[in-house]
């Protein structure tokens, strides 16, 4: 999921920091009629395949002395215990039930006109829990670190405290059905405010614009700014930007074999600048999550759920970045 992405670039920056065997094992001696009779042993001659019928009678009078089966006796070999399947809704959520490093990715793009196309990938670090509820699956997400790659030649800088400010709402997953019949997950979105306040956001879009001194905004980070700041490195200079956002974010994924829970990210964020310390900077550009050329190509936004114990915290969870997750991808090519 991508909680905040951001955006940014040197004439406008948005910044987005954002898976019957039947087998009714017969009892299978082939069902011998309670007459049946063995006689190989009996005879120790052929017997002609043409007989009379007197002797068919001396015949059968003998068979008193040879063993048959008594029904009474023969052995049933019980049915199997019959195998589901597929597994239940319930089996899938205990599954999926734990702790888990989380990773994702948001690729975001917006058309500057005659100064091209600027892209981003935002990248999101933390943790997200699934706890049973009865018959539902809570998820709760927190975040830990955040960085961007772009194409553009300047650096943004998101800190900690700006990304760990970043709270969504827990929420129940939904268990769905794919059209092959396995469980997969969806995450509803929960629109999460970051540096602003105001009632229902989860209804409520931000404003279009916003002043510094709006009293709707709080210092989300606490550094005395209004909103959230990034730092972005341009010219030679280090400048700032102050920002509120509207994180707006869903996912769907599949539990793998290997017990991680891998899918692609959705979102609809909202941004707003506040302020910043360059006029080039003070714009509100539409960032967009790039979606492919039909729009429903979610691919370039992975997310990976990698199950881990209750002694990581962010440190370690850094420090093991490259154990768990795979290389970040350089921003795509058109």
């Amino acid at each position: 999921m991508k909680l905040f992405a951001g955006f940014i670039f040197v004439f406008a920056f948005f910044f987005f920091v954002s898976c019957e065997n039947d087998s009714t094992g017969s009892s299978n001696h082939d069902e011998m009629n309670d007459d049946e009779i063995v006689s190989d042993d009996h005879f120790e001659n052929e017997v002609e395949e043409t007989i009379d019928e007197n002797e068919q009678d001396a015949e059968t009078e003998d068979l008193d002395e040879t063993e048959t089966i008594d029904e009474d006796e023969v052995v049933e070999i019980p049915d199997e215990e019959e195998i589901p399947s597929e597994m239940t809704k319930e089996e899938f959520m205990d599954k999926v039930e734990g702790r888990y490093a989380h990773y994702d990715i948001v690729a975001y793009y917006t058309d500057m006109g005659f100064m091209g196309i600027f892209k981003n990938l935002i990248i999101s670090y933390g943790f997200t829990t699934f706890e049973r509820e009865d018959d539902k699956l809570k998820i709760t997400d927190r975040f830990c670190h955040s960085e961007q790659i772009t194409n553009q030649n300047f650096t943004a800088t998101v800190p900690d405290e700006l990304t760990q400010a970043i709270i969504p709402d827990s929420t129940y997953m939904d268990i769905r059905k794919d059209d092959e019949g396995n469980f997969y997950l969806w995450r509803p979105r929960t629109p999460t405010l970051l540096g602003i306040e105001y009632d229902d956001p989860y209804n409520t879009p931000l404003p279009e614009s916003i002043k510094p001194d709006d009293p709707r905004l709080v210092d989300a980070d606490n550094d005395g700014k209004p909103g959230v700041t990034v730092f972005i490195d341009m010219f030679g200079r280090r400048e700032e930007i102050y920002i509120a956002r509207r994180e707006i974010f869903a996912f769907e994924a599949y539990l793998m074999e290997n017990g991680n829970i891998e899918g692609v990210v959705h979102d609809d964020s909202e941004q707003i600048v506040i302020d910043a310390t360059n006029f080039l900077l003070k714009s509100d550009d539409e960032w967009i999550q790039y979606r492919g050329e039909n729009g429903d190509d979610y691919s370039l936004s992975p997310i990976i759920l990698v199950p881990i114990d209750d002694s990581y915290d962010c440190e370690k969870l850094m420090q093991q970045r490259d154990e768990l997750f795979p290389p970040n991808p350089p921003v795509w090519e058109d």
